[in-house]
């Protein structure tokens, strides 16, 4: 009597099994057919059918795709191929596996009576699951709070602000002369930190910002700086928005000492924020600095001189005592940070010069071609001042020969030439933007994305394959990150696991295409596809 129940369970459960109550999922899966190695990709499934195809795996890196079906027949279970016909018996399948034997249909019958017989046995790979966000590419955070005129040091100066007007710049500098008469003061130094709303990630790279005005107006509300300081933030970064010393002495010893205190006050201000980048949730090692016009200037400056480097006059008044290296002002905190890139706004600098072979930081140049107060090229700034500022200011060396030294250099780099625009081409005037400030805020977002994101370098020559090819895994490195998975269109991997680079290519495929995902520990994603071509 027991048998006779086990015999009818058994039964039950074969018959449930061929009346197609239980069906293998969609995906990929890895077997045997007899003794052939498969690859098998059910594609179509339902309680009625399985529908897919499958490549052979005998170590070729090329093969033919083989269409399958694994279906009823009145009351058989039949699986149908080119290379194998039969009626599968004993079968066993669930949503991860099936398995049973094959009577072979397409073979020659032995002794006559006996169909040939091949085992047949499948497991569905694991899938694996992952969400990449668009975090630093995309505005994901739909908030940004700001916490203002936190102190980041005291430093001597003639003042920290001075708002933009619309009056003439000829009127603002003749408003501060009078001023400039005074003896320097001791003055606060301030920034704003911009964060993104909600966020609880702690490891954010950093974006300090540096708005322009000549060295001798300008503040860190400034529309420019708060528009890229919001938009910057809402991609995930921690922004930090700096006044600092303003003004100078129509000398030309004072003018260039202005532009010397901005550089000093950048740096005591990267140096505050490293000292509390805990607190702030942010990676020193992971600095972008930028800027317009004055600030374009400071960043590049910041970035790339050092105190051997510095104009003749300001080493002078270092050995003369009335000036301090650049680390030495503003504040005593010494932590370190990286400055990986900047983004120079229609800056310029001084001497090419200060740009190093070792130095490996990015620069992403934006610049209007007609601009008369800072050249795009090579010239002194603001050319129409009736020649005198020949006498008060050096040449400035632009975007354009920026772009050309870098490039030289090896090192990355990008130059945006706005044909036939001036200078600040994003304001209408000092407080209304306009439509090229969505243009700047996109180069630079894409710009500093990349040097957030990992980047995957795969050697060009490997992506052409020959038909009759060996099997053999790709060569690829990742930097800046690790790989996540591989993913594959054309084709098949040979291995389950994810970020195995085996490939089977399928012969007739028209689209074939190797795809990594990698991320990071800043949370940056990247994806990044490679086309392959199969040779004869």
């Amino acid at each position: 009597m027991r048998f006779y129940l086990i015999l009818q369970l058994a039964i039950l459960l074969i018959s449930q099994t061929v009346n197609g109550n239980i069906s293998p999922e969609k995906g990929v899966y890895d077997g045997k057919i007899g003794d052939d190695q498969i690859i098998l990709v059910v594609e179509e499934t339902n309680s009625e059918k399985v529908k897919g195809f499958y490549v052979l795996n005998r170590n070729r890196a090329v093969e033919e795709r083989h269409s399958f079906s694994l279906g009823k027949t009145g009351s058989r279970l039949i699986f149908q191929s080119d290379l194998y016909l039969g009626i599968m018996k004993s079968p066993h399948i669930n949503s991860d596996n099936f398995s049973g034997t094959l009577s072979l249909l397409n073979k020659k019958k032995r002794f006559f009576f006996f169909r040939q017989k091949a085992s047949l046995n499948f497991i569905r790979r694991p899938e694996l699951v992952v969400k990449p966000t668009e975090r630093y590419k995309e505005e994901i955070f739909s908030g940004v709070e700001v916490k203002s005129d936190l102190i980041y040091g005291r430093a001597k100066g003639y003042w920290t602000r001075s708002p933009y007007s619309n009056d003439p710049y000829i009127t603002t500098l003749s408003k501060g002369l009078v001023k400039a008469f005074n003896d320097p003061e001791m003055l606060d130094l301030k920034l704003d930190i911009y964060y993104p709303k909600t966020d609880i990630f702690k490891n954010r790279p950093l974006v300090m910002l540096i708005h322009g005005g000549a060295f001798y107006i300008g503040s860190k509300e400034s529309a420019a700086e708060q528009a890229l300081a919001t938009s910057f933030a809402k991609r995930g970064y921690v922004v930090a928005s700096i006044d600092y010393r303003l003004g100078f002495k129509l000398l030309s010893s004072d003018i260039e000492l202005s532009a010397y205190r901005a550089v000093q006050d950048a740096h005591a201000a990267l140096r505050y924020l490293s000292h509390n980048a805990k607190g702030l949730g942010i990676d020193p090692n992971q600095v972008y600095v930028g800027g317009t016009s004055a600030g374009g200037v400071a960043s590049l400056n910041v970035a790339f001189m050092d105190n051997d480097e510095r104009p003749e006059r300001i080493g002078q008044a270092t050995k003369e005592g009335r000036v301090t290296m650049i680390e030495e002002s503003g504040n005593k905190y010494a932590e370190k940070f990286k400055i990986k890139a900047v983004v120079n706004l229609w800056g310029a600098v001084a001497d090419l010069n200060i740009i190093d072979k070792d130095e490996e930081i990015s620069v992403l140049s934006i610049h209007g071609t007609a601009d008369e107060i800072v050249p795009y090229e090579t010239d002194y700034p603001f050319r129409n001042a009736m020649m005198l500022n020949r006498l008060m200011v050096d040449k400035m060396y632009g975007s354009k020969l920026i772009h050309d030294r870098l490039t030289i250099l090896g090192h990355r780099n990008k130059l945006v030439t706005l044909d036939g625009l001036g200078h600040e081409p994003e304001l209408d005037n000092y407080k209304t933007l306009n439509q090229w400030m969505d243009t700047i805020t996109n180069h630079g977002a894409r710009f500093i994305y990349e040097e957030t994101a990992p980047e995957i370098v795969l050697p060009p020559s490997q992506l052409t394959i020959s038909e009759n090819a060996a099997l053999k895994p790709f060569y690829y490195e990742v930097k800046n990150g690790s790989l996540v998975q591989i993913s594959v269109t054309g084709g098949v991997k040979v291995k389950a696991d994810p970020t195995d680079p085996s490939v089977i290519w399928i012969k007739t495929a028209e689209n074939k295409q190797l795809t990594f995902l990698t991320t990071n520990k800043f949370e940056a994603w990247n994806e990044k596809k490679f086309r392959v071509t199969v040779s004869r």
